[in-house]
């Protein structure tokens, strides 16, 4: 069905003909530029009409010229419509929109745009990334509604046990791979237990996954990178709204301030407060997070410049009848982006907290004392880029700085803990050091677009292990026809040890940077119908790994028994980075992955389908003093399939996902030894079965004056009753035979969205 605004565009130009025919020696040209409200950037393409003359389009630079009659009115009026922005009248005044006085008109985001995709390929963005709009993230069945619980859909990310958080992609750690927002480095990805993401979708603009191949602008990690954009705050009017799920509550608002524009957003899980009531308060395992935003946006892009100001939080704890764990982070930020001719300036400076705490009061029955643990941070950054653009391409040239004060792990007084822990327990000597990143790329084109050059060069220092790491990176793409992009990129990527790595009391402080050669080729086209295809190759190689070794003599660690298996082993992998791994680790490691990464997306109509296929090999060399070879990685998967399809039926959209995954890699557990012990089989040896999931979903909205009201019903798991998978391995001493851990059973989750509207007349 045509859209209202198209209809009345039709309407008006037939109309605006016939009156324009009548009198062409009193016309009257009206000049303007058509820009986005809140950025200030021009909106090319834009329709602009009258009542009295054709319509027109506006240019690149957003400028429009229009013919009107200037008898029929003396003040007419001009009707704009662009993709994605809500219409807009303006009214003319006498005299106004001259060409050396264009009339100025902006235009917001509408809040039920249609996304129109072009088919075609990007031909010069660098290595293949995969994006996902916000209306894809909140349609997508099995991801709730979650930013990155929807990137485990997409090719090359490995799924985790138990819907846990954490992002394993192409074989590397999870904390391997770097997730920021609007240019912020984020701690905390999830909340506990992969429950959420530590941003809603509500608040979300953008959301794009670089697998690996990604240019010097970011460093710091050897794996991925996960980069998230905020919505800018809409400035014609208020607006906001709220959602509620069997997991938690959020609300948001959003509108003009007396300069600039402001939106506001907050979250609170309720799972605590369910399990208080239903359980008994010695069997209590209470699970709250909750996050909040704030973005502020003033000024123009092309004119003084664009600032931005940020500050957000997450907050998890975890608590039952006596022992309590927090873990949270905030962040303040801002961004000053300035574009002068051929030139853009972008600073963002950022501090922010860390906290880690845990709490167990006293038990005199089971004669255990108070016990308390901490550790505290207050990291800062810088971010400042300069680009410049030629017609051969465009330069740039950034700074990038992190550091701040490192807290080390604290202890309250316990006469228990203190025969078990390394002296001194109670002072807590913070740490001051800083990592300093300079770095250059050029975009070079060769004959027009068909072949573009990416060399980069990123300089670093790094404060905790004290070395300079060099890291040259290139990627190149060749474009075949309009429809065929090949790419290839290739390049070093180093990532220091972090503060509970090289703790002085549970790490090495002696610790240095590992690195990983990561290459890739790949090739994007549009097939028939339209179908969207990306296939891509990639070997990462991995060195200086930190891996558990034998400590050195005198030292308060235990050996290592080797590498861990099962949800055990997954767990530490997710929290390490905040934990540090309680293992003495050295240098000494390897690591290797190789796959095929291919994705495919169709939209027809209605009908909306994407699917991903990755075949990766995750493989890890632990201390060659201790174990020989290779061995499989705790969370190599082989085979990953995720089917993913969506329809409009009626008012409802239906969907559903089908993923198929093979098994994590165990230690089986072969039998007990007379005094009980295990007797275990090569580690990591045998594979847990295939895991396979279906997810159904269906959403509903209904649009009324007083706002827009959204429903959804997102069932996980939906096949639990036919099949239910196995997570974990171990073994049942009560049968004297191995035992396997059941995965999620049906996991029905609701929500209910509003959306408030409230625009001033126009």
């Amino acid at each position: 069905m045509p859209r209202p605004c198209s209809i009345l565009i039709a309407l008006w130009a037939v109309l605006g003909a016939a009156v324009a025919s009548a009198d062409p020696a009193k016309t009257r040209e009206i000049t303007g530029i058509v820009v986005d409200a809140a950025t200030g950037a021009p909106v090319g393409d834009a329709v602009v009409v009258t009542g009295d003359g054709e319509p027109v389009l506006t240019n690149s630079a957003g400028r429009f010229t229009i013919r009107v009659d200037g008898r029929v009115n003396a003040r007419p009026q001009v009707l704009v419509t662009a993709a994605g922005f809500g219409d807009r009248t303006v009214a003319i005044r006498s005299g106004a929109g001259k060409a050396d006085r264009p009339v100025r008109i902006e235009l917001t985001l509408s809040d039920d745009a249609e996304i129109i995709e072009l088919e075609g390929v990007a031909p010069d963005l660098g290595p293949a990334t995969w994006d996902l709009s916000v209306d894809q993230i909140r349609a997508l069945p099995g991801a709730g509604n979650d930013v990155l619980k929807a990137v485990q859909s997409l090719p090359g990310v490995a799924r985790i046990p138990f819907g846990l958080g954490g992002l394993v992609i192409r074989g590397q750690s999870p904390r391997d791979t770097n997730v920021y927002l609007d240019g912020i480095e984020v701690p905390l990805a999830f909340h506990f237990f992969g429950l959420a993401s530590f941003y809603p979708a509500s608040m979300l603009d953008s959301l794009e996954v670089t697998n690996g191949g990604h240019g010097v602008e970011h460093g710091r990690g050897q794996g991925g990178l996960v980069t998230l954009a905020s919505k800018a705050p809409r400035r014609d009017g208020w607006g906001g709204g709220g959602e509620v799920s069997v997991l938690d509550a959020q609300a948001h608002a959003e509108g003009p301030t007396g300069v600039g524009a402001i939106s506001v957003g907050v979250r609170r899980s309720y799972i605590d407060g369910i399990l208080r009531a239903v359980l008994p308060a010695d069997e209590r395992f209470l699970p709250r997070y909750y996050d909040s935003q704030i973005r502020w946006d003033a000024g123009d892009a092309r004119k003084r410049g664009v600032v931005s100001l940020w500050l957000f939080t997450s907050n998890d704890r975890m608590s039952d009848d006596r022992t309590s764990f927090t873990e949270a982070f905030v962040r303040i930020g801002a961004r000053y982006q300035r574009q002068r001719g051929a030139t853009t300036i972008s600073i963002t400076p950022w501090a922010g907290r860390d906290v880690l705490s845990f709490e167990a009061e006293a038990d005199p029955e089971l004669g255990e004392e108070a016990a308390e643990m901490s550790r505290t941070q207050w990291p800062v950054g810088l971010r400042a880029s300069v680009t410049r653009d030629a017609r051969w391409g465009h330069l740039t040239a950034g700074l990038d700085v992190q550091g701040g004060r490192f807290g080390r792990i604290a202890f309250g007084e316990s006469d228990e803990m203190d025969e078990d822990l390394p002296d001194p327990l109670t002072p807590h000597v913070a740490r001051w050091s800083a990592d300093i990143g300079a770095w250059v790329e050029g975009r070079y084109k060769v004959d027009g677009d068909k072949l573009v050059l990416r060399p980069g060069l990123r300089l670093e220092r790094y404060g905790l292990s004290d070395e300079i790491v060099l890291d040259p990176r290139l990627q190149v793409s060749h474009t075949l026809s309009p429809k065929l992009v090949v790419r290839e990129s290739i390049g070093l990527y180093h990532q220091p040890p972090t503060a509970a790595d090289t703790d002085p009391d549970f790490g090495n402080p002696a610790l240095d940077s590992a690195y990983t050669l990561q290459t890739s080729a790949g090739v994007e086209t549009v097939g028939p119908l339209g179908i969207e295809i990306g296939a891509t190759v990639f070997f990462n190689r991995g060195f200086h790994q930190a891996t558990a070794v034998t400590p050195p003599s005198g030292t308060e660690f235990d050996s290592p028994a080797g590498p861990g298996s099962g949800i055990g082993a997954v767990m530490l992998e997710l929290l390490e980075e905040q934990l540090g791994s309680f293992e003495y680790r050295d240098n000494v490691g390897q690591s290797a992955s190789y796959g095929v990464e291919l994705g495919v997306k169709h939209q027809v109509g209605r009908f909306l389908g994407w699917g991903s296929y990755t075949l990766t090999k995750a493989r890890r060399m632990d201390d060659p003093m201790r174990f020989e070879g290779w061995r499989a990685y705790q969370l190599d998967q082989l085979h990953n399939l995720s089917m993913v399809g969506s329809v409009l039926v009626g008012k409802w959209q239906l969907g559903a996902r089908f993923r198929l995954v093979t098994g994590n890699p165990y230690t089986p557990i072969n039998g007990l030894t007379n005094d009980g012990s295990e007797i275990k089989g090569p580690a990591l040896s045998r594979r847990l079965p295939d895991f396979i999931q279906v997810d159904l979903r269906a959403d509903r909205e209904w649009k009324r004056g007083w706002g827009t009201l959204k429903f959804f019903l997102d069932v996980q798991h939906a096949t639990w009753f036919l099949r239910k998978n196995v997570e974990d391995a171990g073994w049942d001493y009560e049968t004297d035979r191995p035992s396997f851990t059941p995965g999620l059973p049906i996991l029905p989750l609701i929500g209910l969205e509003y959306i408030a509207d409230r625009r001033p007349p126009r």
